[in-house]
């Protein structure tokens, strides 16, 4: 269901459906420019930010990918976060572990956390090592319905010698251990009071009001419309300045536009349309945040297909287009295509072990040539009489998407491939395998998709073999014993020179089989009103510091 509110500013009105004709965003522009500032203003205690995707859980163990986090971040607390200069700093742990404070054992298998005293979950229950303990153990429990045990699997015992105190104890050393388990990438502290009594906490009413340790909690869920919150008394830096939070769900990014003009929202949180940056930067009474995250948007080819299971075809496929021209014709000036594998690999991004894939059609066509697919005389190639007929899979009502379908859909064209595009909504497009979601499951040959590797280069979840959905994050089902072999290496040590050459090796490996083309490095556009102060973007979310936000 779609929310409609009442447009109070008819002469700032912009009609949804206009915004998906080119030739009108140049008066949208007029029209925004043109619209003054005067909105109705909300309680000085009280924000409404707009998003597009509402989640499946508020239980961020059951979610997937950036509601993970965000709602991680609004509702419970981690270990470790990482803050607005990219730097991993204690949330409920005192400080970080490291081989200098003595938090890692030399041997890189014991790991120890000092856990803040004074902590307390939203109903006053003090928050202690054990709740941490039993968080890890819940994830590892294969009664409940987690997306990823990543990082968690390699955890051989957690134990709390006492309230403050975490020791994590390994398998073998695990470098990425720090940044995955109780951390923004993948789940935070669970209570143990309060769920430690059910067999599995996948179907219960916490997962819809949830008690966490965060900065906010749920009051209600009105689902399909949003989600009302107060500032939690109990959290441990303080109760937050902003005292009533509501999340509204708006699929349409161009009705959050419209939203934001008549003032029925104060904010719009991470803008997937970048069609729409030069209509966010016109708002007046606004300001725009663009932060580049841990994430990419990827052409993903099922590496498990009839045709794309041939890298000779997904390397043919990816020189057909000009990946630069479209992203720069579909995203405005909002993204880059260059370098865009930075988003994956981060501090380890290798630009010569995976350059930007050139447009190069004629080689394009001779790598089809050479895997038999042969052009017929209406120009669609085939192979043993059956047709290069290809599904692309992409999300629903994001104008910038559309643009980039219906591009890659002219240029494999050109060179015999015919592709046929299906949108999703965005709830079931990222959905799991077992709820339908189509990428998860496997339903493409083509994908259209804008995800979150990590915060640590370390891309198991991604490519592994092991971790093929259900099982994990491979969307793109390629499995090869020489990617395992680089991926363990490099997150089996934390010597840093050492990950980097596996990491440039991996990627060399990934550039030569190209199960996915990176097209760009995701940016976190966030639209908040210039009464708004404290929002400063972090690789994982602009709400890692929502407790310090105020309005003016």
């Amino acid at each position: 269901m779609r929310h409609h509110g009442r447009l109070t500013g008819a002469s700032c009105f912009l009609h949804p459906h206009s915004a998906r004709r080119a030739n009108a965003l140049a008066a949208l522009l007029i029209a925004l420019t043109a619209c003054t500032a005067q909105h109705p203003q909300p309680p000085p205690d009280s924000l409404t930010i707009g998003q597009q995707q509402e989640p499946i859980s508020l239980n961020p163990a059951l979610e997937n990918g950036q509601r993970s986090t965000e709602w991680g971040e609004l509702l419970f607390s981690y270990l470790v976060k990482y803050d607005d200069r990219g730097r991993l700093v204690g949330d409920v742990a005192i400080q970080v572990p490291s081989l200098a404070n003595g938090g890692i054992s030399k041997d890189g298998l014991t790991i120890t956390y000092h856990i803040r005293k004074g902590v307390r979950f939203a109903d006053g229950v003090p928050l202690t090592a054990r709740d941490c303990v039993w968080s890890i153990e819940a994830v590892n429990n294969p009664a409940n319905n987690v997306q990823s045990r990543y990082g968690y699997d390699r955890i051989a015992s957690a134990v709390a010698p006492n309230d403050d105190t975490l020791v994590l104890h390994v398998r073998e050393p695990f470098a990425p251990i720090l940044s995955v388990v109780l951390a923004p990438q993948s789940f935070p502290i669970l209570p143990e009071h309060l769920l430690a009594r059910y067999p599995d906490f996948n179907h219960l009413a916490f997962d819809s009001k949830p008690i966490g340790s965060g900065p906010y909690v749920v009051d209600a869920w009105l689902r399909g419309d949003r989600v009302e919150m107060h500032a939690n008394p109990y959290y441990f830096l303080g109760k937050p300045a902003i005292d009533r939070l509501t999340v509204r769900f708006i699929p349409d990014p161009q009705e959050g536009t419209n939203q934001l003009q008549t003032g029925e929202i104060q904010g719009y949180f991470n803008e997937q349309d970048y069609s729409q940056y030069p209509l966010l930067l016109a708002l007046r009474g606004y300001r725009v945040l663009d932060m580049p995250v841990s994430a990419v948007g990827a052409l993903i080819f099922n590496a498990q297909g009839l045709a794309t299971s041939d890298a000779r075809v997904r390397r043919g496929l990816a020189e057909a287009i000009d990946i630069r021209g479209v992203v720069a014709r579909a995203y405005r000036g909002a993204l880059s295509s260059h370098h865009a594998a930075r988003g994956l690999f981060l501090w380890a991004f290798d630009p010569n072990a995976f350059p930007d894939v050139p447009y190069d059609p004629a080689d394009a066509r001779s790598l089809l040539d050479a895997a038999g697919w042969n052009a017929g005389r209406d120009g669609i190639r085939s192979k043993q009489g059956r047709p290069l007929d290809l599904l692309l899979v992409i999300q629903a009502a994001v104008l910038g998407e559309e643009i980039v379908a219906s591009n890659i859909v002219q240029y494999e064209r050109a060179i015999g491939a015919r592709v046929s595009i299906k949108q999703f909504n965005v709830t079931q497009f990222g959905a799991p395998a077992e709820l339908g979601g189509p990428v998860y499951a496997g339903r493409f040959d083509m994908a259209l998709y804008s995800f979150v590797n990590g915060d640590d280069p370390d891309a198991t979840d991604q490519f592994a073999c092991a971790n093929v959905p259900p099982r994990g994050y491979n969307k793109s089902r390629i499995c090869d014993t020489r990617l395992d072999a680089l991926l363990r290496d490099g997150r089996s040590t934390f010597d840093l020179a050492r990950r980097r050459r596996d990491y440039a090796r991996l990627q060399a490996l990934l550039y030569e089989d190209l199960p996915l083309v990176p097209i760009y490095q995701r940016r976190e556009l966030d639209v908040f009103t210039d009464r708004l102060r404290g929002p400063r973007g972090s690789i994982d979310s602009v709400f890692w510091n929502v407790a310090r936000w105020r309005l003016e």
